[in-house]
């Protein structure tokens, strides 16, 4: 009886420590699912800052294509 009392107790032990172990795994995929979703997002912004700074040159370029544009107008009127 007592053998049959320490082996299943060996048991339990065990499916505790997978259960564990799983445990920890399951954690450190979700660190690593979270560090890449902060990545891509990191990227994303990344991506929309130079979108903005592109179209705010392209603002720049336009205002001084107009500005050109009128000195050349005035020359020429």
């Amino acid at each position: 009886m007592n053998e049959l009392i320490q082996e299943r107790s060996h048991i339990h032990v065990s499916i505790v420590i997978s259960a564990l172990a799983y445990h920890h795994v399951a954690g450190n995929m979700n660190e690593l699912t979270q560090e890449r979703s902060r990545i891509h997002a990191d990227i994303v912004v990344s991506a929309l800052a130079s979108l903005t700074v592109a179209k705010d040159m392209n603002e720049l370029t336009q205002e001084r294509s107009r500005i050109h544009a009128s000195t050349v107008r005035s020359a020429l009127a």
